[in-house]
């Protein structure tokens, strides 16, 4: 197959979940002998700032830079040819130039993608072979959870000839709040080991990963002031802003390193594991990564990550975000954060630290469950998605007449694949007459890392 991603994450580095999955999905399909090609931004504030850095910060990872003509840096990376543009502005046009020579099979747009740039690009330019990823449930353009609602989006959401979600709780969402059925597959990104055996009572910090109000700061420094002898660690990734960085630097116990490319470097610091998430995750690659090398986590009983904790003790309630703050052109809306109720974390965080033999169990526990979890993936589970033939182009999701976003009524049994094929065949039948036209939305673009 031929196959494209038009993605508005960074490839390289991949420092977040999405990015990072992406990244491992398409090199896999390259050394399986398709051809993988990607569009996406250079990088973040560097592109434009410090251009040659951004450059040499690809070539130290590894990649060959084939072309450089000032706004657009092609190079390959294990197999993978990426076309990564300076300027925002020029993603749009790329995916089209790149369609057109390549004719992809398929077309793969995350929906990580403020404005819904690249998938108004995607189906502008492939129309019947956009398969949507579902990585970040906040970035989806209905339902409660969703940065920023908008029927425009959801209709080019429906147009997509297939959806994939990374979990159970993506996929539900997306059925529960516009009745579209995606298929879920679970990346393997995690390697096949053997995973080296990090957690270790008495030693090493309280870590979290990407501290910032989404992600649950609140609790990390709340702990941090209640246990000031205990040492802790902080990886400030795309969420955290200059006032998360200025907390982080006043309390004398936590240590700010900056993200790194092997996750090992992290984690054999790492006592245990915090992702204390105050809205609701898609998954929680991290927290698989820290249970493989028996790092006990504590996380929030929402969305995805209780997926990610399987099975093993350590959920925790949380007051989940509720509202944002929206300024006009910004990426990301500002979470309104509720106060946290510490007595569970500290409970759960004092047994593991002082408790050797509870330490134990739990270190056992995370990394025969993960070990289990990981042996259970299919690395080519996606290859075979991708490789199954497409429905008719038509939109997907509601039957005609229904309301973009509307819930689906009754509470029918979940459906097998060749049933819910029967059914979308059905719905498009129904809504054919009326399938929205070819409009892309205009709404500007920003670069995200998820």
């Amino acid at each position: 197959m031929r196959i494209l991603l038009a993605q508005n994450l960074i490839h390289l580095p991949s420092h977040g979940g999405a990015n990072r999955s992406n990244r491992l999905l398409l090199e896999r399909l390259a050394a399986r002998g398709h051809t993988c090609e990607v569009v996406g931004p250079l990088t973040g504030a560097l592109a434009t700032v410090e251009p040659g850095r951004a450059v040499r910060a690809l070539v130290e990872r590894g990649a060959a830079v084939r072309s450089d003509d000032g706004g657009t840096v092609v190079y390959t990376h294990h197999g993978v040819t990426v076309h990564a543009v300076r300027s925002p502005s020029l993603l749009p046009r790329t995916v089209r130039a790149v369609a057109e020579r390549l004719r992809p099979d398929r077309t793969l747009v995350p929906g990580d993608d403020p404005g819904h740039l690249m998938l108004g690009a995607a189906l502008g330019a492939t129309p019947d072979r956009v398969v949507y990823l579902v990585h970040t449930i906040q970035q989806l353009p209905f339902g409660p959870g969703a940065f920023h609602p908008s029927e425009a989006g959801t209709r080019l959401v429906r147009r997509a000839a297939r959806l994939v979600a990374v979990s159970d709780a993506a996929a539900a969402y997306l059925h529960e709040h516009a009745g579209l059925t995606a298929e879920v597959v679970r990346p393997q990104v995690y390697g096949t080991g053997p995973f080296p055996l990090h957690g270790r009572p008495g030693q090493g910090a309280v870590t979290m990963v990407n501290p910032c109000g989404y992600k649950g700061i609140s609790v990390l420094l709340g702990l941090a002031d209640a246990r000031p002898e205990v040492p802790f660690l902080a990886v400030p990734t795309w969420g955290a802003d200059a006032a998360d960085r200025a907390e982080l630097a006043r309390r004398p116990n936590v240590t700010v390193i900056p993200p790194v490319d092997d996750i090992d470097e992290v984690l054999s610091r790492t006592r245990v594991l915090l992702m204390p998430s105050l809205w609701d995750e898609t998954f929680g690659y991290t927290c698989v990564e820290a249970m493989l090398r028996g790092v006990p986590v504590l996380a929030s009983a929402v969305g995805g990550l209780l997926e990610a904790k399987l099975g093993v003790p350590g959920s925790l309630p949380v007051r989940p975000v509720t509202a944002y703050r929206r300024e006009p052109g910004a990426a990301r809306p500002e979470p309104v954060v509720p106060a946290q109720e510490l007595g569970p974390w500290l409970a759960a965080l004092d047994a593991l630290l002082d408790d050797p033999a509870h330490y134990a169990r739990q270190s056992a526990a995370s990394r025969s469950a993960a070990l289990a979890f990981v042996d259970g993936l299919d690395p080519d589970a996606f290859e075979r998605c991708l490789a199954e033939p497409l429905p008719p182009g038509a939109p997907l999701g509601a039957p005609s007449g229904a309301p973009l976003g509307a819930q689906p009524t009754g509470t029918a049994a979940p459906l097998d694949r060749a049933a819910a094929l029967r059914l979308l065949a059905a719905r498009r039948r129904s809504a054919a007459p009326n399938a929205p036209t070819n409009t892309a939305t205009t709404t500007a673009a920003t670069t995200t890392e998820e």
